[in-house]
């Protein structure tokens, strides 16, 4: 008698930036789309942008319940990251450019270490892991062809932008379509407070 397969979904748990670090995040997005040097790209909408802490590409329909519960628990009561800075990088080099992203300079580990808690609840669930080393990113446009970006990718785009702060962490079904994918909120669940910088 053949097993019984179990449904899974696509899903991610993402660190989400609060609306001021949205809006810069966005401003920076626009500067790039706008300068010299720009090459053709598929850019991502501001409401889509957030910090990837553990991505999931079967995650088991019935560990979704237990997952959010055990999410919870990273946030209740809980201060979030430290502010981070910004910088520019690209995947998977700057001068062999694919995934362009502005990086969270994560000097105090806070991001890490929650990256870490949310990956070790997601193996304790049975869900595959990742072997890639977290780089705490926001994506910011995913290029039509792999681009030399130095002379673009300035780094004074970015100064003056300020600091990144989170808000809460969500868990989200990413529903793939031609058009591309749809980020459907599942479990959401707020910082105690704002870390003060």
């Amino acid at each position: 008698m053949a097993a019984k397969k179990t449904a899974t979904i696509r899903a991610f748990v993402a660190l989400d930036l609060d609306p001021m670090s949205l809006r810069r995040v966005v401003r920076v997005a626009d500067r790039l789309r706008m300068g010299s040097g720009a090459p053709s790209a598929t850019w991502v909408p501001g409401p889509k942008m957030h910090v990837t802490l553990r991505f999931m590409a079967a995650l088991p329909v019935d560990a979704v319940a237990a997952l959010s519960k055990s999410l919870g628990t990273l946030t209740a009561g809980k201060n979030a990251p430290k502010p981070c800075a910004l910088r520019l990088a690209a995947f998977p080099s700057i001068e062999d450019a694919e995934i362009v992203v502005v990086e969270l300079d994560d000097v105090g580990g806070g991001v890490t270490k929650l990256a870490e808690k949310v990956d070790r609840l997601a193996t304790k669930l049975g869900v595959a892991g990742d072997s890639r080393k977290f780089r705490p990113h926001v994506t910011l446009a995913r290029l039509k062809r792999a681009y030399d970006s130095r002379r673009w990718l300035r780094q004074e785009l970015v100064d003056g932008a300020g600091v990144c702060r989170a808000q809460s962490v969500t868990l989200y079904r990413s529903d793939v379509a031609e058009e591309g994918a749809t980020y459907v909120p599942l479990a959401r669940f707020e910082f105690a407070a704002k870390t003060p910088e």
